[in-house]
Formats: structure tokens, C-alpha cells, sequence
């Protein structure tokens, strides 16, 4: 289970997950989820990230989710990229120049792979 959200400014949210025996959190790949409200496949797509982050597998790492709603006028770069692609899922690592990308479609396994890397 999350057990502590964090929501800044720039309307990114950490996702720390805490365990009482864990010493240290460990700063892995940011995820940025890029939806609009009036697609279907992008709420589908939420869901399954939500039960993905959840997993027990990831409960001792800090994960860096930020949701960019390409509707909105500030974000017309995301838009013009991803306007009839989305929901789409970028996985960034600081070691990394490109993010891996997940679109369309999100399978639980295939990112918890993908985060536990």
C-alpha cells in the first residue's frame, strides 16, 4: 500500500513507500503519465498504474509520478506529440537520455518489470 503521497507544485507527486525495518529509500525512475479526462483508455491506464505502484515489489523504493493533462493550454507541446496517442507512460532514470515508453495500453507486469529494474 502507498503509504505516503506528496504533492508539489509542479504537480508532481512522490510516491514514498515506508516499511518499518527500511533504513533508506532508494531514488528510482520517474514516471510521467500523460491523459486527458475524456479518454477511456487513459482511465483504464490510471488504474492499472495505481495497482502497479501498489505492488509489493516496489515498497521500498521513492517513485517520482507526475500526471500531465495534454488539454491544457500550458502543456501544448504534450498535445501536438501524443494528441490521438495518448494514454502514454514515460520511465525516466537519471543514467538514461531517452525515457522508456509505454503507450496506448498498459500491462501491470510489463511495468512492474520495467520498475524493477
Amino acid at each position: 500500500m502507498i503509504s505516503r503521497l506528496k504533492i508539489h507544485p509542479s504537480n508532481t507527486l512522490v510516491i514514498r513507500r515506508l516499511n518499518s525495518t527500511a533504513t533508506a529509500l532508494n531514488i528510482e525512475p520517474s514516471i510521467t503519465f500523460f491523459t486527458k479526462k475524456t479518454c477511456m483508455l487513459c482511465t483504464n491506464a490510471h488504474e492499472i498504474l495505481r495497482r502497479t505502484l501498489e505492488n509489493d515489489s516496489l515498497k521500498y523504493k521513492e517513485i517520482n509520478l507526475e500526471i500531465v493533462d495534454i488539454m491544457k493550454p500550458e502543456n501544448q507541446k504534450w498535445f501536438d506529440a501524443y494528441c490521438y496517442d495518448v494514454p502514454v507512460l514515460h520511465i525516466t532514470r537519471p543514467n538514461e537520455k531517452k525515457p522508456v515508453k509505454f503507450m496506448h495500453y498498459f500491462y501491470e507486469d510489463k511495468l512492474l518489470d520495467e520498475l524493477n529494474k
